[in-house]
């Protein structure tokens, strides 16, 4: 019996060296994939850096933008405001200058109206007195 143990002793050493060069080999192979990786993240690194450069200074030039829209937006919007102003104060005019001269417009009218109609029924009695 202490035949069988010895066996499985060495068996089972066997396995366990079998096990570590086999945990070994996985290492080493997980290290040179550690390894590609590293190097593919440092030349990733390199390529992003001027891209990453080239959209921060995108991002400044489109705020650069952004802020002279907003200028010129708010401009025409003072432009706008005040061509309001402007023929809001043209249509009160207009109002007054109607509200002052409308009437005296309407009697003097009316007093050539008058004066027309008086004139005619004048000529027309006259003309009916000469024939």
């Amino acid at each position: 019996m202490e035949t069988i143990i010895h066996l499985s002793i060495i068996l089972a050493l066997f396995s366990a060296s079998a096990l570590c060069i086999y945990l070994i080999v996985v290492l080493t192979r997980f290290n040179a994939f550690l390894q590609i990786l590293q190097r593919e993240l440092v030349d990733l690194n390199k390529n992003l850096k001027p891209i990453l450069e080239n959209i921060n200074t995108m991002t400044d030039k489109l705020r650069l933008i952004a802020s002279k829209v907003d200028e010129q937006v708010n401009m025409v919007q003072g432009v706008f405001v005040a061509f309001r102003r402007i023929t809001e104060n043209v249509t009160r005019f207009e109002e007054r200058f109607q509200q002052m001269l409308e009437e005296p417009l309407l009697r003097v009218s009316a007093l050539f109206g008058n004066v027309i109609n008086r004139v005619v029924s004048l000529l027309g009695r006259r003309s009916q007195d000469i024939f």
